[in-house]
C-alpha cells in the first residue's frame, strides 16, 4: 500500500512539469507578450514609455531570455514556494489563489454533495426500472440537461429564478456557504456533470444486476431494498467513484462561468482575468494549481477503492 502510494506521488511530479512546461510553451509562443500589455495599460492613463524603458521593462521581467532560462527561473520560483508576480498590477499571485481557494472548493465540494446524493439514487432507480417510463425519464432528462452548455444553464437559470418566479435577487458577490446563491452556483457546476453520473451509475448496477451473487440474494428472499443497497450498489460504486475523481476538471472550468455571472471571486474568476489581461503567470499559476488539485483528488479516489471493495489490492 505505502509502495502504491509513493510511485504514484512520484507520477504526480512528472505530469505536474509536463504540464507546466506546455501552458508556459503557449505564452512565450503567444502573438502578445507581457510589455506590450503593460504598454497599452501605461498609454491608457496617458504615460508613453519610451523604446529604452520598454527594453528595461523587458530585461527586468527577464523576458529577453532564451525560453528554457526563463522556464528555469520560473521553475526555480516554483521550487521555492513563488507562485510569481501579476503582470497587470504586480501583485503576487499566490495569495491571490490562496484566498480564491476556499471559495473555488466550497463550490467544488457542494457540487460533489449534489452528484453523489442526487446522482447515484437517479442512476440506481433507473436501473431498477430498466426499460419502462422512469428509466427513459430519467436518462432522456439527463441528457437534455448534458447537452446544453453551462454558459447557456447560467443565464436560463437566472431568468427564471429572478425575471419569472422572482424568488430571488441577481446573485452578485460571495455571501457565504449558507447563500442561495451557493447553492445555486454548486447546482448549476454540478447539472452536466450529474447526468454523466446517471449514466454511469446505472449502466454499473445493471452490469452488477446480472452476476450470480445478486441472483443468488434474491433466492434467499432478501428484499429488494437489501439486494440493492447490500449487494449492488456497493460493487457498483466503484467506476463511479472514478468519474466523480475525473469530473474535477469539469468543476474547475464550469465555475469560471459560474465566478464571473456571479461576480464569486473563486479561481475561474482569477483564470478568466488572466486570460482578458493576457497574464500569463497568473494562467500559469491557476493551472498548475488546478492539476495539482485533480492529481490529488485522483489519488485519494485510488485509495477509496479497498474501502468499497476489499478484494482491490495494491501491489
Amino acid at each position: 500500500m505505502i509502495r502504491y502510494v509513493v510511485m504514484r506521488i512520484l507520477v504526480i511530479i512528472p505530469t505536474l512539469f509536463l504540464t507546466l512546461m506546455a501552458v508556459f510553451l503557449l505564452g512565450y509562443l503567444g502573438p502578445i507578450d507581457p510589455v506590450t500589455i503593460i504598454q497599452q495599460q501605461q498609454a491608457g492613463q496617458g504615460i508613453f514609455l519610451t523604446p529604452e524603458q520598454l527594453a528595461d521593462l523587458r530585461h527586468q521581467y527577464g523576458l529577453d531570455r532564451p525560453f528554457f532560462a526563463q522556464f528555469g527561473t520560473y521553475m526555480d520560483n516554483l521550487l521555492h514556494g513563488n507562485f510569481g508576480y501579476s503582470f497587470t498590477d504586480a501583485a503576487p499571485i499566490w495569495p491571490r489563489i490562496r484566498q480564491s481557494l476556499p471559495v473555488s472548493g466550497s463550490l467544488a465540494l457542494g457540487a460533489i454533495v449534489i452528484m453523489a446524493v442526487v446522482g447515484i439514487p437517479l442512476g440506481v432507480l433507473a436501473a431498477r426500472f430498466h426499460n419502462t417510463r422512469t428509466d427513459y425519464a430519467i436518462v432522456g432528462t439527463s441528457l437534455f440537461v448534458w447537452s446544453i452548455p453551462v454558459y447557456v444553464l447560467v443565464p436560463m437559470t437566472l431568468i427564471i429564478f429572478v425575471l419569472w418566479l422572482d424568488v430571488m435577487n441577481v446573485p452578485r458577490g460571495w455571501k457565504g456557504v449558507g447563500h442561495p446563491s451557493f447553492f445555486l452556483g454548486a447546482f448549476l457546476i454540478s447539472l452536466r456533470s450529474l447526468a454523466n453520473i446517471i449514466r454511469q451509475t446505472r449502466g454499473s448496477v445493471l452490469e452488477v444486476m446480472g452476476n450470480d451473487y445478486v441472483r443468488t440474494a434474491r433466492a434467499k428472499g432478501l428484499k429488494e431494498v437489501q439486494v440493492l443497497t447490500r449487494h449492488v450498489a456497493r460493487n457498483a460504486l466503484i467506476p463511479v467513484v472514478t468519474s466523480l475523481g475525473l469530473l474535477v476538471d469539469d468543476f474547475m472550468w464550469g465555475a469560471v462561468f459560474i465566478d464571473m455571472a456571479f461576480n464569486f471571486p473563486g479561481l475561474g474568476r482569477l483564470f478568466q482575468q488572466g486570460l482578458s489581461g493576457r497574464d500569463f503567470n497568473m494562467i500559469n499559476g491557476v493551472v498548475l494549481f488546478t492539476a495539482f488539485i485533480t492529481m490529488t483528488l485522483n489519488l485519494i479516489v485510488d485509495l477509496i477503492y479497498p474501502i468499497l471493495d476489499p478484494r482491490v489490492v495494491y501491489k
